[in-house]
């Protein structure tokens, strides 16, 4: 149910921009989305912005609050939570509100930026921006090292288990994520084909495809071939590793802290050949020693339910977020 914008004058409200208005499948969206859940949980008064009156995702299972910006009345004390595309300007919208940036992308942080060495206007200067959220271990040395003034404060993301949960029994079916580096997709899936490495398996491209669609190819792949590149924290394959997916490939970087190689496969980007040959061994491994990888699978999926659970999340969410209406601007 949609909810206006809270009266509550003991507390400030928060809001978070999620821009633009899609239903496109974006793992950022729902972690946004639960965020604002668990705030609200918490006893904290928090909602997300969307544009379109009436507008929710839909491609996975919610109830979240919404905002819509018709409703909104900014009050002094409430907050203002911006993505990490916020622009060199951004922190002069909104004078007098405090404002946040979560920045679930640390690479995206320059994208509207200048090549100019004078021009150094930025919301992380910005008094008014009294604290960044980040979700992995690579985005907060990333953004400790730029901007060392910054408060900072990490937020691990969760992996629904209910949704993607662990699967022992597996078809031979490799996925990967469609919309990920399509050309080196492209290489690897055409190396492995011409040398018949792929004879008896049937290969999943996956796009624009509900959460509850996706974690069923999850759960009956024995592969998941990662393409993420240059990612705050890479979702998809840590939601294909709880499901029992074999993850091979890139880390992006902010998945380099769970992509290991005791359970999976990384691969340093670009290097296809490496990629293509890493997939053909371990498809002749199956195909002999079945055994060996399905021990890998289940060590890849309790490491994703120990280390990113949902009380996890809460705990940080609900630690940073107490610290964080106590700061003032400047």
């Amino acid at each position: 149910m949609d909810s206006p914008p809270s009266n509550n004058m003991t507390q400030p409200s928060i809001y978070f921009v999620c821009y633009p208005d899609t239903n496109v499948p974006i793992g950022g969206v729902k972690m946004l989305y639960r965020h604002v859940d668990v705030l609200n949980k918490n006893g904290f008064s928090a909602f997300i912005i969307h544009d379109d009156e009436g507008f929710r995702c839909d491609w996975f299972k919610n109830q979240t609050q919404i905002a819509y910006l018709t409703q909104i009345k900014l009050r002094a004390e409430d907050i203002f939570v911006m993505p990490e595309t916020a622009t060199p300007k951004s922190g002069n919208l909104l004078p007098g509100i405090r404002k946040v940036i979560y920045n679930q992308g640390c690479y995206n942080t320059f994208n509207e930026y200048s090549f100019d060495k004078h021009q150094l206007e930025t919301p992380y200067h910005s008094p008014e921006v009294v604290a960044v959220l980040v979700a992995s271990e690579n985005s907060f040395n990333y953004l400790k090292y730029v901007f060392p003034q910054v408060r900072l404060f990490r937020i691990h993301h969760s992996i629904d288990t209910e949704v993607f949960y662990y699967h022992p029994i597996k078809k031979k079916q490799i996925c990967w994520m469609d919309r990920k580096m399509q050309r080196d997709a492209q290489q690897v899936i055409n190396i492995l084909k011409f040398r018949n490495a792929l004879n008896g398996f049937e290969l999943i491209p996956i796009e624009n495809k509900p959460q509850k669609e996706v974690a069923q190819i999850f759960r009956e792949s024995l592969l998941f071939l990662s393409f993420c590149y240059s990612e705050g924290f890479s979702l998809p394959p840590a939601e294909a590793m709880a499901s029992g997916c074999l993850a091979v490939g890139y880390h992006g970087w902010g998945g380099q802290e769970y992509f290991l190689p005791d359970f999976s496969f990384p691969v340093e980007s670009g290097d296809i050949i490496r990629f293509a040959h890493t997939v053909e061994k371990l498809i002749a491994t199956y195909n002999t020693q079945p055994q060996l990888l399905m021990e890998k699978h289940k060590k890849a999926a309790d490491f994703i339910q120990k280390h990113y659970s949902a009380e996890q999340e809460e705990r940080d969410i609900v630690a940073a977020w107490r610290e964080i209406i106590k700061l003032k601007k400047g």
